[in-house]
């Protein structure tokens, strides 16, 4: 009975760990939309490796670049971001759920929520 129980508690701790994002597994480009007070605010986060550690930039759908300067993983599925202009610097936590993500950006406007999804 004990090595029953024993084998539970190490199987839901190994389960669980595998069901958390490694930093690895947000590569690629993720669709975003944000609404900023009605207007919104379209693009691709795009996530890639470089040097061995992960890096992204926001290609907005107005034909902006804006490279990413943090990217930090602060729960299994959380991550925040920032990424500076010349003006703002936007701070971005997102929360990723298999293909899918939420979230909310921040900057001298304030805040404001982000949905988006793996782009395909």
């Amino acid at each position: 009975m004990k090595k029953i129980l024993i084998l539970v508690f190490f199987l839901s701790f190994t389960l669980a760990g595998l069901a958390q994002n490694k930093p690895g597994q947000i590569i690629g480009n993720w669709k975003y939309s944000v609404d900023a007070g009605g207007m919104y605010l379209t693009g691709v986060f795009h996530f890639f490796e470089k040097e061995g550690k992960l890096t992204g930039e926001i290609l907005s759908d107005d034909g902006y670049t804006i490279p990413m300067t943090k990217i930090e993983q602060k729960e299994p599925n959380k991550f925040y971001l920032e990424a500076a202009t010349d003006y703002d610097t936007y701070k971005i936590t997102l929360n990723f759920e298999g293909d899918k993500f939420s979230g909310t950006g921040t900057s001298y406007d304030g805040d404001a929520p982000i949905t988006g999804e793996r782009k395909k």
